[in-house]
């Protein structure tokens, strides 16, 4: 009888212990969330291009468009993010802003992207949360 009432608490104990991991899993626990972006922006002339605002927006069903950090671009064209993503965002986006500097769009028309050095189409930038991503741009002249 005791044997099966230990079987039966080790179960128990096991079924629990594989609950607590998924839901671990699902919500993000410590560091899990962290989330890196890193790239740079030049233009087609493989210069680098200063003070351009990148965003780090939630994507998403639920939560689109809520702003998570921005930050502008180095000398040499150089940009990074790392953020701890706060649970409930399920994906988080990059984006690459024209209208902050009335230059950008008398200059440039539009821009491709790479990420991880690969050239990318469609909808731009997902990154996903608890990941270190790449995403490089290329100004496109007028």
């Amino acid at each position: 009888m005791k044997l099966k009432q230990t079987q039966g608490f080790l179960l128990t104990f096991y079924i629990l212990l594989i609950i607590l991991c998924l839901t671990d899993c699902q919500l993000g626990g410590p560091g899990k969330r962290v989330t890196t972006v890193t790239g740079r922006v030049i233009d087609e002339a493989q210069q680098p291009v200063d003070s351009v605002l990148i965003h780090l927006n939630s994507a998403g069903l639920n939560k689109s468009g809520i702003p998570l950090g921005k930050t502008y671009t180095n000398e040499e064209g150089n940009y990074e993010f790392v953020v701890d993503v706060p649970k409930g965002y399920d994906a988080v986006s990059v984006d690459i802003s024209f209208s902050h500097n009335l230059d950008f769009p008398t200059k440039y028309k539009d821009f491709i992207y790479y990420e991880n050095g690969i050239k990318v189409g469609g909808v731009c930038c997902p990154v996903g949360v608890g990941s270190k991503t790449m995403y490089d741009f290329t100004l496109l002249f007028r």
